[in-house]
Parts: structure tokens; C-alpha cells; sequence
């Protein structure tokens, strides 16, 4: 019995020395990117991420590991650190390349298209970028830090019907002409406190955001979660109408709806979206495993062997390997097929 306590111990201590003093951080990386080419990563193309998040987040709801009703309430408050292994390295490793995107507005996009299971606006044009599941209409913003002012739409055509179409006074039809020649007529108009003017502002706000139901903004953070923001169509038009929360184009000569930052502090709804955050240990002990995850990998190479497939063990993802190491009628049903250890 002695011998059998020693000799367990001694291999974990060996390991542990390997773990510790022997994987370089460029082979940790290496076995990294190996192992997770075998899960599937996420793409970071909106339309290929869209589709991968949508079907993860599906079946994690149905495993039960997240209760998520596909909405923006529910995404105010989404936890994907409880998903499935698998999954938690495969969403763990797209934040951190998200994050780090040169093409983060379309990135969230595809990240919240796929979150809502909603489609992916085609139209360059449109004002909204994705349709939900409940066939409302969301415009999508991704900012680096809550200083920046998010810039909702255009408002110049808005501007020039309104005016054409126009059946005030002949003296206010003057002035609003005057106006739109201003290098930012929106805030203008809600900012001199005038009746008429605010009820041509409020006009040309709520036209202009017809064709959208909301507004979501995130920020992503360096842990790992994404801050959100939601503002409900009648949200924008309220805080528009609100002095000192329509900051000036970014472009001379644009007409847009550009808030300021002020409007973080009254959207309609707000919260966290929270992404697993791995440590290195966790990714060694996941893709190193322990001795019962080596012996499993041999026997899968044996069995693999033995059909004349090489390499079997290596082929499966880890989570599948470590599973298989804790199931006993696998290992009952190999020592059957492949006999005794010679």
C-alpha cells in the first residue's frame, strides 16, 4: 500500500514541476491554439458570429446552464461565465480578440445578433442594424469609454422635407430656413426654449427615428463584460428635447442626431453583460489535464490504432476527453475491446 501512495504522489509532484517550471509560454500558447481549433472558435465576421453565438446560446438554454429569454431586458443582466466547458473557452477567447478588433461595430453587431437570435441588417442605409425575434428594430453602437457621445443617424433629409413641407407662418418658414444653415440646427432649435421651434425639433426627432424601436449601446471593459445602455425610442426623443444632450456633428457640414455623453445617466435600461474571464491556470489544467485525462487520450490512440485511425486522442476536443475519463462504462467498454494492458 505504501509503494501505491508514494508512487501516486510522486507523479503528482511531477506533474506539478511540469506544469510550473517546464511549459514556456510560447508552448502553452501553442497547445492553446491547438486545442481551441478543435472547439470551434468564434468567428469574429458578424454574419458567421451571429450564427455560432445563436446556436451556443440555444443549447446552453436548453442544458439549463443559462435561463435566457433572447431579449434586451434579459441581456441587461446575462451571465455567459456559467455556460458549459466548452463554451466557456470559446466565449472567453472571442472577447479577448473582440476587444482587440479593428472592426468592433460590426463585431457587435454579429455578438448581439447572435445573443437575440435577430437578423443582421443588409441595408447600408437603414437606421437600425438588427431585427429582434419580436420584430423590433435596434440600432447598435459600440463606444471605447462613457466619454464618448454615440452618434444615432443623419437628420439632413429629415431637415429638408420638413422644411418643404412646411405650413407654419411665413415667418417661421424664414427663420427655419436660417436655421438648417447652422452647423448644428437640432441643437438650436431645442436649445432656444422657443414653443414653436421645440414642437419642430421634437417633429423632426420623432420622424427620424420612425423606423427604429431602440437604441443599445455597449462599452466593452478590460474584465471581461460589456456595459449596456438601452434607450427606448421615446427615451431618445425625450433626452433630445433636453438642453445640453445634443452635442455638434463630427464632420462640418453633417446633420446628426449625436448625443452626449450626459444621456449614460437616464438611459432606459442599463447593466452588465458578463463573459467568462480564464485564467492561464485554467487554461493549463484544460488543456494539459491531469494523468486520468493522459491515460484517456492513449486508450482513444489505442482504440484508434486499431482501425487505423492515428492520433485518435488528440483529435478530440479536452472536454470530451475529460469527460470520457470520468465515465466508467467507457473505460469498462475499452479495456473489453482493446483486452487486458500487455
Amino acid at each position: 500500500m505504501s509503494n501505491f501512495y508514494f508512487d501516486n504522489a510522486e507523479k503528482k509532484l511531477r506533474l506539478v514541476d511540469y506544469l510550473l517550471n517546464e511549459i514556456s509560454d510560447k508552448d502553452l500558447n501553442k497547445l492553446m491554439a491547438r486545442e481551441l481549433q478543435k472547439i470551434r472558435l468564434i468567428p469574429l465576421d458578424m454574419f458567421a458570429a451571429k450564427e455560432a453565438i445563436s446556436n451556443i446560446i440555444a443549447a446552453e438554454n436548453s442544458r439549463g446552464t443559462i435561463n435566457f429569454n433572447r431579449a434586451i431586458t434579459g441581456l441587461m443582466s446575462l451571465n455567459l461565465s456559467t455556460v458549459t466547458v466548452r463554451n466557456k473557452f470559446r466565449f472567453d477567447n472571442y472577447y479577448r480578440r473582440f476587444i482587440k478588433s479593428r472592426s468592433r461595430g460590426y463585431d457587435f453587431e454579429g455578438l448581439i445578433a447572435g445573443l437575440l437570435d435577430a437578423e443582421i441588417s443588409e441595408n447600408k442605409t437603414s437606421p437600425y442594424d438588427i431585427v429582434a425575434m419580436d420584430g423590433s428594430h435596434y440600432s447598435l453602437k459600440t463606444l471605447n469609454k462613457l466619454s464618448e457621445s454615440p452618434v444615432l443617424k443623419s437628420i439632413k433629409t429629415n431637415f429638408t422635407t420638413y422644411y418643404n413641407n412646411f405650413e407654419g407662418g411665413e415667418e417661421y418658414k424664414k427663420e427655419l430656413g436660417a436655421i438648417i444653415q447652422e452647423s448644428n440646427p437640432l441643437k438650436w432649435l431645442v436649445e432656444s426654449q422657443d414653443p414653436v421651434f421645440l414642437d419642430i425639433a421634437k417633429d423632426i426627432l420623432t420622424e427620424a427615428m420612425s423606423e427604429i424601436n431602440g437604441m443599445l449601446v455597449g462599452i466593452p471593459m478590460s474584465n471581461q463584460r460589456i456595459k449596456m445602455f438601452y434607450f427606448s425610442r421615446e427615451k431618445l426623443i425625450e433626452l433630445g428635447l433636453q438642453t445640453d444632450m445634443i452635442n455638434a456633428p463630427k464632420s462640418k457640414g453633417a446633420m446628426q442626431i449625436r448625443f452626449s455623453s450626459k444621456i449614460f445617466k437616464d438611459p432606459t435600461i442599463s447593466g452588465e453583460l458578463v463573459f467568462p474571464d480564464l485564467s492561464t491556470k485554467e487554461y493549463e489544467d484544460f488543456l494539459i489535464g491531469d494523468e486520468s485525462t493522459k491515460k484517456t487520450i492513449e486508450t482513444l490512440n489505442n482504440f484508434g490504432q486499431k482501425y487505423g485511425v492515428n492520433g485518435l486522442g488528440r483529435q478530440l476536443p479536452q472536454d470530451i476527453v475529460m469527460d470520457l475519463a470520468k465515465s466508467e462504462k467507457f473505460i469498462t467498454d475499452m479495456n473489453f475491446i482493446l483486452g487486458p494492458e500487455k
